[in-house]
């Protein structure tokens, strides 16, 4: 590996090699536009020592080569989280992205590390945007993706060549694919998690109508009436025949 900065192909290889790759960076890559990839192996935990995982190289000779991305049915939760810190995406569920299937070939073009491409310092925001975690020290560029329709096939060890018997059927897809025949469908994202309602400051209640005042009462005895009332008409004159 040079130290100078990352290398490139020199020469268009004409294999096409198995490519696992977990989801939902397949999606990231079929419909967003990722163009980088990172592989590692995992060396297990022993006495003393826990479980490290190891960045690597490709093969020189795969330099070149074409990779057909395989989407595994493993379903990365760190992705999802990196996607939407990252970008804002809201990956699709495990249950709706297509699994066991290849989903894209491209071109494995370039291979740089984190000490010798500056990309790795925020300007590549598939790599290590600003404000968010690098997804990786060795990074695999991709070129000439092609999004295809899903292709089912078993599971393969990685790098080994595609099965004779499907590359008919992944070049015709290809094919399909490069002319608009077939164009990729777009997958549901799951609803928003629900944020919840801004409490609102009830209205204080209505105070209670005042009481009425109590009613005042005069029981006091009534005086005795006059011996000889003096008695009046209908509009206040005395009564006739009252003697005067």
């Amino acid at each position: 590996m040079p130290l100078g900065g990352p290398y490139r192909y020199t020469r268009a290889g004409r294999g096409v090699f198995h490519f696992p790759l977990e989801r939902p960076w397949t999606w990231a890559l079929t419909h967003h536009g990722m163009w980088s990839v990172f592989v590692a192996d995992t060396e297990p935990a022993r006495q003393g020592a826990p479980a490290r995982r190891h960045p690597l190289h490709p093969p020189r000779e795969l330099m070149g080569c074409w990779l057909a991305i395989y989407a595994t049915r493993d379903y990365e939760a760190d992705a999802v989280r990196w996607l939407r810190e990252a970008h804002g995406l809201e990956a699709p569920a495990g249950d709706v992205l297509p699994a066991g299937a290849y989903v894209a070939v491209a071109r494995l073009a370039e291979v740089s590390t984190i000490g010798n491409d500056s990309r790795s310092f925020g300007r590549d925001p598939w790599w290590a945007p600003r404000g968010v975690g690098c997804r990786g020290t060795i990074a695999w560029w991709l070129e000439e993706i092609q999004p295809l329709e899903p292709l089912p096939a078993a599971p393969a060890k990685r790098l080994t060549p595609v099965d004779p018997e499907l590359m008919p059927e992944l070049r015709e897809r290809m094919r399909l694919a490069r002319d608009g025949i077939w164009r990729p469908e777009v997958y549901a994202a799951p609803a928003p998690v629900p944020f919840p309602a801004p409490s609102r400051k009830r209205a204080p209640a209505p105070a209670p109508p005042p009481s009425p005042r109590p009613r005042v009462v005069d029981d006091r005895p009534v005086p005795p009436m006059l011996a000889n009332p003096v008695q009046f008409g209908l509009f206040g004159g005395r009564a006739a025949g009252d003697g005067q």
